[in-house]
Order: C-alpha cells, then sequence, then structure tokens
C-alpha cells in the first residue's frame, strides 16, 4: 500500500493518510477482505505514531471504510468503487502537470489547489435550510456535523417530543425551512404529531452494530436485559433493532441516565446491561457494578448521509 506524507503540506498527516486510504478503497486499489498493517506496524513504516494510525483506521470505520476487529485485525469493507475516478485522476494530473510545465513550484501549486477547492466549495456545496429531528441533542449535532462536512447548510435542531407536545410550533417553524431530516425511529411519532407535514420531509438511521446485535441474539430466553442512553426515550428509540432481533425472549429496562433511581433499578435487576458511547463512561463511573456493561458505539448509517447529502445538495439551494 503505497502512502506518502508531506511533513510541510497544508493538510495535517492524520488527514492525508485518512484521504490516501479512503481514496484507495473507493477507486478499487484496496479490495473488500483486504487486511491492512496493524497500527503499530504502519506508524513504524510510516515513522509516525501509532496512536494517529489508530485514530484514522477508527474514523474509517466511523463511516464504514474499514472493520476493525480486536485481536484479528483491520480490514477493508465491501465499498462499491466510485465510478470514472480514473479518468477525474487523469484530470487532475493533467491541470498539475500543466503547472509545473508553466514554471510554478510545488508549494505554490499545492496552497493554490486547496485554497481553491475551499473557494468552489462555497459555491457548489449550498444545501438550503433543513430542521433535524430525533430524540437528542447528542445524535443532532452528530449529523449536523457530518452533512456540514459535505454540505452548507442551515439548520434547526427539534427534539420529536417537543414537537408532540407543540405540533402548531413545529409547523410554523417548519415554514421556514425547506427539507425536515428526521431519525426514522421517530418517523411514526412525526407524522401521528403533524399528519400533513409542511415541507419534504427524509430519514436517517443509526448504524446497527451487528456483534452487539448478535450477542443479544445469543442471550437465553429470560435474561433481564438493560439499554441506557440519554433519555428512556432514546434508549428505547436506539435499541429497537435490537429488540426486533431477539424478539419477545428477553426481559427488558429501558433507561435514561439522567433518572438516577431508574439506573440504580435496572443495575441491581438486571442480569446483563449495553450502553450508547454517549453514556457509557458516566454509568460506568458513577455507578459501579460487577454486573457486565457493554458499550455500544452508534454512528449515522454511512449509505443513508450519502443520500442525504446528494438530496440537499439536489433540491436544497435557496
Amino acid at each position: 500500500m503505497d502512502i506518502r506524507i508531506i511533513k510541510n503540506f497544508p493538510m495535517g498527516i492524520k488527514e492525508q493518510i485518512k484521504r490516501q486510504i479512503k481514496t484507495m478503497i473507493e477507486d478499487g486499489s484496496l479490495t473488500a477482505g483486504e487486511m491492512l498493517l496493524s497500527a503499530r506496524d504502519m506508524g513504524i513504516f510510516l515513522n509516525i505514531h501509532r496512536n494517529t494510525v489508530a485514530s484514522v483506521y477508527k474514523e474509517l470505520e466511523q463511516e464504514g471504510f474499514l472493520n476493525v476487529i480486536k485481536g484479528s485485525g483491520t480490514f477493508v469493507r465491501n465499498i462499491v468503487p466510485k465510478k470514472n475516478s480514473g479518468q477525474l485522476k487523469k484530470i487532475f494530473n493533467l491541470a498539475y502537470d500543466h503547472a509545473v510545465q508553466s514554471g510554478f513550484e510545488a508549494e505554490s501549486i499545492n496552497d493554490f489547489f486547496i485554497t481553491g477547492l475551499l473557494e468552489k466549495s462555497r459555491d457548489t456545496l449550498k444545501g438550503g435550510k433543513a430542521i433535524l429531528i430525533d430524540c437528542n441533542y447528542e445524535v443532532l449535532e452528530t449529523l449536523d456535523e457530518k452533512i456540514k462536512n459535505q454540505c452548507d447548510i442551515e439548520s434547526h435542531f427539534m427534539l420529536i417530543q417537543d414537537i408532540e407536545k407543540f405540533p402548531e410550533k413545529f409547523i410554523k417553524r417548519s415554514e421556514e425551512y425547506n427539507l425536515i431530516i428526521c431519525g426514522m425511529n421517530h418517523m411514526e411519532e412525526l407524522k401521528r404529531a403533524v399528519p400533513d407535514l409542511p415541507v419534504e420531509t427524509i430519514g436517517f438511521m443509526i448504524k446497527t452494530d451487528f456483534q452487539i446485535m448478535n450477542q443479544i441474539m445469543q442471550l437465553p430466553a429470560g435474561t433481564s436485559v438493560g439499554y441506557c442512553c440519554i433519555s428512556k426515550k432514546s434508549s428505547k428509540a436506539f435499541f429497537k433493532t435490537f429488540m426486533l432481533s431477539s424478539g419477545s425472549s428477553l426481559s427488558r429496562i429501558h433507561v435514561g441516565i439522567d433518572d438516577t433511581k431508574a439506573l440504580r433499578f435496572m443495575l441491581e435487576s438486571c442480569d446483563i446491561i449495553f450502553a450508547t458511547h454517549y453514556v457509557y463512561n458516566t454509568l460506568v463511573e458513577n455507578f459501579p457494578t460487577e454486573k457486565k456493561i457493554y458499550r455500544v458505539d452508534l454512528d449515522i448509517d454511512p449509505g443513508n448521509l450519502d443520500f442525504i447529502i446528494s438530496r440537499l445538495k439536489k433540491g436544497g439551494a435557496l
């Protein structure tokens, strides 16, 4: 795997590595199932700290490009290569070579290309105005950050529980926006509160942790399972998929990290506990227990995010 680092490049070392690996996966140079060097070995190969490589691998895993399996290694996921990437590379190489032949120094060319991309982004990535809906702000902040990394939008957060209480306020506010983006687990609640949605609405999904899902499926009937997130509502929403995977054979308790009494009851009553990454550290540090607590890392589904971005770019411009 040919990865190169330019120490004095305007882009940081971590981002350079991430972009090169991502590009090799997208153009098919790295194929599904291919094993990458360990973070330690890649760090030695590139003469950088292993933690930098580990951070790159983690981010690419969250974005759906890699699968990091503890004790086994880091593997390329099955990603459909982007079309015409080879043609685009030729266009770029021709432009770069022409700049060099015209007498410009490499540093000047690099600076100009990066600055030019930023300027173009302001003109081409407009996404209009969107309302983001879910049951807690942490998810909305994550979605908002991911969207704004690729698309310039004006966004407004609303909790589904507030919309259920004050639907008229939501309707009035939504008239100022041209797109609603709502968590899939809350679509039915949104439509019940506002049967005639005033603007186009699309959903987003939280990426399923299949390892945790399979673990829950293996639990024997009658096992008492605790689920913990920001609130009781978000706990039910996040683990809805997991509940479906295990049928009705388990006894479940859903708890929010904001309810101390319910937390203590869960810790006393449940055989096993699953906590989202939003609350895992708080739960473990403040409520010591001998019960096993599993961390569930949640993220926006990459394919779903791509669809949202494409929809914003196509129809979001004001």
